[in-house]
């Protein structure tokens, strides 16, 4: 029961922000650590610096969070469409690598799921999530979402689409 409540917690924050700000867009800023490194799914160490002339969405996002689970089919969407421009997804999760696993092959989640931990949420001063963070070619953050709704997608198809165009 107290897994239950802290979900539920976290859903009505994640609402009752994402109704507040509905996303943040505004000044460029310098990307978050510019040189974490963390492990995929499949083993493969991610450094975000080394991906630097890329254009990078960082998704933080949990399996059981409804609002990330919408996003998911939207960011394989784009990571098809632009991947071959320049373009990569990192999802970073803290939650257990057999549930993310499970959620990767059901979804055919193409783009690398990140192992994440507590350091790289509070690097990012990530408190409710979906948390996403849109990171052009020189390694600044220009624009950050929080939270999700179907509606954004045409706004992401379109910021990508300029971004790997720069």
């Amino acid at each position: 029961m107290s897994r239950y409540l802290q979900r539920c917690g976290l859903v009505c924050l994640l609402l009752l922000v994402y109704c507040s700000s509905n996303g943040k867009a505004g000044k460029e800023q310098t990307a978050g650590p510019q040189n974490f490194t963390l492990t995929s799914l499949d083993g493969e160490e991610i450094t975000l610096s080394k991906l630097k002339g890329m254009v990078v969405i960082i998704d933080f996002w949990a399996t059981w969070c409804p609002p990330c689970r919408n996003s998911i089919p939207v960011l394989i969407n784009l990571f098809n469409t632009y991947k071959d421009q320049g373009f990569m997804v990192l999802g970073i999760s803290t939650e257990d690598r057999a549930i993310l696993e499970k959620y990767r092959d059901q979804n055919k989640i193409p783009y690398p799921i990140l192992l994440g931990n507590n350091e790289i949420a509070k690097a990012y001063n990530v408190q409710a999530i979906p948390h996403m963070f849109i990171i052009d070619k020189k390694g600044t953050i220009r624009k950050t979402q929080l939270g999700f709704a179907p509606e954004l997608e045409p706004m992401f198809d379109t910021l990508i689409d300029s971004l790997v165009k720069e």
